[in-house]
């Protein structure tokens, strides 16, 4: 019998430089149709019909697809849904591919066509994801297990960064000569009456540069998660997955408790391999939660310092998510998605809001992340 395992515990990673796309993010594409030639001799060069124009938007909406998957579309199984449904995607761009600016230009027997367009990522993702683009339409029948579900944040409380400055190491040589003063005696000898040392040296210019530019420590604290599980939970039983609390599950199938895995986390930016065998074999040895539990998801979410945005003047956080769905095979774990890293950035009046806001986004990606990809495999 097969059973599926999801314990979530999410952590954001410091976030430095990768592309954020949002709702108001911009692509500009450029493509070229051609023109029916005229069926009269001397009927000079046509304008371009409807259609002509037409197609030539399509096919910029298409292009601007291209360019908003290759920039925001960064997850491998969201990659893989996209190629097995690419065809059905590229003939519905109208529907969530946005022109916000057009401009079109004739030479010839050409049209070029210059759109600004914006893409809306959540009905991509819809259409991506739909009942005829995966294989979940035929298990929609079947009664799902239930979801374990345990999402656990922590955040940068400090960090400490050093600056060096460039470490440079130098070669030099010294040398070191003698000098003789001779005199001749009467019986035709030569003896050294007296010596007189000088000194000179060599330098040799050159040697190593070491260059080390800053070295980071942060000190991390476990954030209340409370909001980020019922959005999560919400998410999920919106979707078909029916939740039962961590600690609830903890409590009465024999699992670790809460207050342990929270503890791991404060050192560490996974769990232990004790302790995550211990939350399997709960399963696997209580009959009654073998039989009602079918999914845990182990991820981690970390969320960074948050800054002072120069241009809003607000404050920012950067946040990654990375979240493991295991399947279980004959009482053995086995991964069947590896979802992450995925970015997400929030601001606030206030750090903690901005922090707050981050723990919500971050909770609603990481949860439809763990959807969109158990049904893209008709789980």
């Amino acid at each position: 019998m097969k059973k599926f395992i999801f314990l979530s515990i999410m952590i954001f990673f410091p976030l430095n430089a990768f592309a954020v796309c949002n709702a108001d993010t911009t692509f500009d594409a450029t493509v070229s149709v051609d023109i029916p030639k005229p069926k009269g001799f001397f009927s000079g060069t046509p304008k371009p019909s409807p259609e002509v124009i037409s197609e030539g938007i399509t096919k910029a909406k298409q292009s601007v697809l291209q360019k908003f998957i290759s920039k925001c579309v960064t997850e491998r199984n969201k990659l893989d849904q996209y190629l097995k449904v690419k065809e059905s995607i590229d003939s519905q761009t109208d529907s969530f591919v946005n022109v916000t600016k057009s401009k079109q230009d004739q030479k010839d027997l050409k049209l070029n066509v210059k759109v600004r367009a914006t893409v809306n990522g959540k009905l991509f993702e819809s259409l991506l994801y739909g009942g005829n683009n995966t294989a979940s339409s035929s298990n929609s029948g079947k009664k799902r297990k239930r979801m374990v579900s345990f999402f656990i944040a922590r955040k940068a409380e400090s960090t400490d960064t050093k600056v060096y400055d460039n470490k440079v190491a130098k070669i030099q040589k010294v040398e070191k000569g003698v000098a003789a003063e001779k005199n001749a005696t009467t019986d035709g000898t030569t003896t050294v009456v007296n010596k007189e040392a000088s000194a000179f040296k060599k330098t040799v210019t050159g040697g190593s540069t070491e260059i080390k530019q800053r070295s980071s420590e942060r000190a991390w604290v476990i954030m209340p998660s409370s909001d980020l599980n019922n959005n999560i939970a919400k998410t999920l039983s919106n979707n078909g997955f029916r939740g039962i609390r961590y600690p609830s599950f903890a409590k009465r199938c024999g699992a670790p408790p809460s207050d342990i895995i929270e503890e791991e986390f404060s050192t560490l930016d996974k769990l232990t391999d004790d302790t995550e065998a211990e939350i399997f074999d709960a399963i696997a040895e209580n009959d009654r939660c073998n039989k009602i539990i079918g999914f845990v998801a182990i991820g981690t979410i970390n969320v960074n310092t948050a800054l002072v945005d120069k241009v809003s003047g607000n404050f920012t956080v950067s946040a990654s998510i990375r979240v493991d769905v295991s399947q279980i095979i004959d009482g053995f774990p086995e991964v069947v998605a590896s979802i992450g890293p995925v970015q997400v950035r929030s601001q606030g009046l206030e750090d903690n809001e901005a922090e707050k806001n981050a723990l919500i986004k971050a909770g609603e990606k990481a949860a439809q992340e763990i959807v969109n990809s158990l049904k893209a495999q008709g789980i």
